[in-house]
């Protein structure tokens, strides 16, 4: 599976580049696109790179709303099967946009996909279901080995994009496994640290970065029962 990313730079975007071609370095592509644009574009596609659409995902990491909006309408009839873009911050996407994104890719016969974080990711479709598996991300998922009380190691079946799952993963082996590990992983959570924003979101009453750590934890307990 080909992957595509458009993103307009930053740490973020950084990390999950580098993640994914630790998956699969020989099947993804980056692209960045200009930051700095005015509030209503004459020609979105301008500023989109003229050979998107070779991938079977396009991940759209933080770009331009009316970019994103254009997105679905240049890769109709191409290679393109899914569009996803992540939430790491309330202002990223805001409903509206999501909504009309979402009604083109449909028209336009892809998937589409708004995790808010992209740790948060469901493999809800046949295509980001195929994602999901093919470079182990989504919602973490932990298969734990345990050996004389302490955990001996750790497989990552699904993680975050940005690679912090895995990070997590690898510092808690070791530990005794007991009632206060999915808090260590809590703890770890900020060590990497995670990016999501901690600014206010209003439909979850929180804030990203506590959906982030909180979703960590619980699969860290779950995977422990």
């Amino acid at each position: 599976m080909r992957l595509e990313v458009v993103h307009e730079g930053g740490r973020y975007a950084e990390r999950v580049i580098a993640h994914l071609l630790k998956m699969s370095p020989e099947s993804v592509d980056a692209y960045q696109v200009p930051r700095s644009l005015p509030p209503v574009l004459d020609d979105a596609a301008e500023y989109l790179p003229a050979e998107l659409g070779a991938g079977d995902v396009i991940i759209a990491v933080n770009i331009h709303p009316e970019m994103l909006l254009e997105i679905p309408n240049m890769v109709a009839g191409v290679a393109t099967r899914a569009l996803i873009a992540p939430i790491e911050d309330p202002n990223w996407i805001k409903p509206g946009l999501a909504k009309q994104v979402t009604q083109e890719c449909a028209h336009r016969g892809l998937e589409s996909a708004f995790p808010k974080p992209f740790c948060a990711l469901e493999p809800a479709t046949p295509v980001i279901q195929e994602f999901c598996e093919t470079y182990g991300v989504g919602v973490p998922t932990f298969r734990f080995e345990i050996s004389d009380g302490k955990i001996a190691a750790v497989e990552v079946l699904r993680g975050a994009p940005c690679g912090l799952t895995d990070f997590v993963a690898e510092q808690l082996v070791g530990l005794p496994v007991d009632e206060t590990l999915p808090e260590k992983a809590g703890q770890l959570h900020h060590s990497y640290p995670c990016f999501s924003s901690m600014a206010m979101d209003a439909a979850f009453g929180d804030t990203i970065m506590h959906k982030s750590l909180f979703l960590l934890r619980d699969r860290v307990r779950e995977a422990l029962e």
